[in-house]
């Protein structure tokens, strides 16, 4: 019997969709893609998960899935994946997990930065992009080009709120640049992050380096033109194959030792050294708004309402730059996914993890934990 495919809903433009077509291909799951003016999608599934937001997930049975962590997740719980992307290894999963974050969330800021910061050089490609679903929807030319002037004006204005202003954008580039350097020297040599296979890490970091990184004319330009071979894991990321010919002796696993490329420690350096002190003040946002009386009863949207998913906005230091942006609560939904694998090691692995983490300046992040938990629940992120 052939099992029948699922709806992914969601867009090619989109930076988070592109994380769970890679995970589906990757997994020769079946599937069908759905833009978001799909008339499904506007009358079952947005009443479902309470807001427009995407990908979602739809198996045969009707059930949805929103959220990659969760789709991931759920798509692995219920036997429907190849091989699965969390390492049994103790120190290869903690380090995907980390990884998972930092390429998922620590580079929204670079992927939005040179998606519209460099709008005049992306803007053709990027209305045929955010077009698709205007076209799908059978609107006329005309009315396409006015709803992209207003939504794309929407995204371009949020720049601020992420922190990327005339201050910080030589500090954003700086970081983006060095991690670029530091990901084409490793994969010189190795096909995927952790070696062998993918991992959660790699599906972390295609969400940005796909969709926006790897696309958009600008970025696409620069990281083909300074860093050809994360160019090419990210074709390698979208295939259902290995896709490794440069490797001829490559074998699709990790190190059954636990062990890590060598070549991974500058890309965890800059992790420590650009992104941790960013998540470190999420943390104390977090825990200063509940102190100063912050409404998180259980159960309850992070944000008082399933469409807030923001709390305020917090700073940090970039390189020396003081960078003011929103807070998430849901990033704590993805700490928690590396504090807890912690917690539940023993005491030798959890020594060798540390000292591991410690070398590369990350072992705050093992413990690292705000006074309350997120949890996801009916698609959203409440408070525990």
């Amino acid at each position: 019997m052939t099992t029948p495919p699922l709806t992914l809903f969601g867009a090619p433009v989109g930076l988070y969709t592109g994380k769970v077509r890679s995970y589906l291909r990757k997994q020769g799951i079946p599937y069908v893609e759905r833009l978001p003016s799909d008339p499904v999608f506007e009358r079952e599934v947005m009443p479902a998960i309470k807001r427009f937001i995407n990908p979602v997930i739809r198996m045969a049975d009707g059930t949805l899935v929103q959220d990659t962590v969760d789709i991931i997740d759920y798509l692995e719980r219920h036997g429907h994946a190849a091989f699965s992307v969390y390492p049994a290894g103790p120190l290869q999963r903690l380090v995907a997990l980390a990884l998972d974050m930092f390429g998922g969330d620590g580079q929204v800021r670079a992927a939005m930065h040179y998606r519209w910061s460099y709008r005049s050089y992306n803007e053709r490609f990027l209305r045929h992009e955010f077009g698709l679903s205007y076209r799908a929807a059978g609107q006329s030319e005309e009315a396409i080009n006015q709803q992209l002037d207003g939504f794309m004006g929407y995204l371009n204005a949020y720049l601020p709120k992420l922190g990327i202003t005339a201050d910080s954008v030589p500090a954003v580039e700086a970081a983006y640049v060095d991690l670029l350097a530091a990901l084409d020297a490793h994969f010189r040599v190795q096909p995927y992050l952790l070696g062998g296979m993918p991992t959660v890490a790699d599906f972390g970091f295609i969400a940005n380096f796909f969709a926006h990184l790897g696309r958009d004319p600008f970025p696409a330009d620069l990281m083909k033109r300074t860093a050809p071979s994360v160019f090419r894991w990210t074709e390698r990321m979208m295939t259902a194959d290995p896709d490794t010919p440069e490797f001829p002796h490559s074998q699709f696993r990790l190190s059954e030792a636990d062990e890590l490329p060598p070549t991974l420690g500058p890309v965890l350096r800059l992790m420590a050294q650009d992104y941790l002190p960013e998540v470190r003040m999420g943390v104390s946002f977090i825990d200063a708004w509940l102190a100063a009386g912050g409404q998180a009863a259980p159960g309850t949207p992070v944000g008082g309402k399933p469409k807030v998913r923001t709390l305020g906005q917090g700073r940090f230091q970039l390189r020396g730059t003081e960078v003011q942006t929103l807070v998430w609560p849901y990033n704590l939904y993805l700490l928690q996914r590396i504090t807890d694998a912690f917690d539940a090691l023993a005491q030798p692995e959890q020594s060798r993890v540390s000292a591991y983490f410690a070398e590369h300046g990350l072992d705050g992040l093992l413990t690292l934990k705000a006074q309350r938990r997120v949890a996801r629940s009916g698609h959203i992120e409440v408070w525990e």
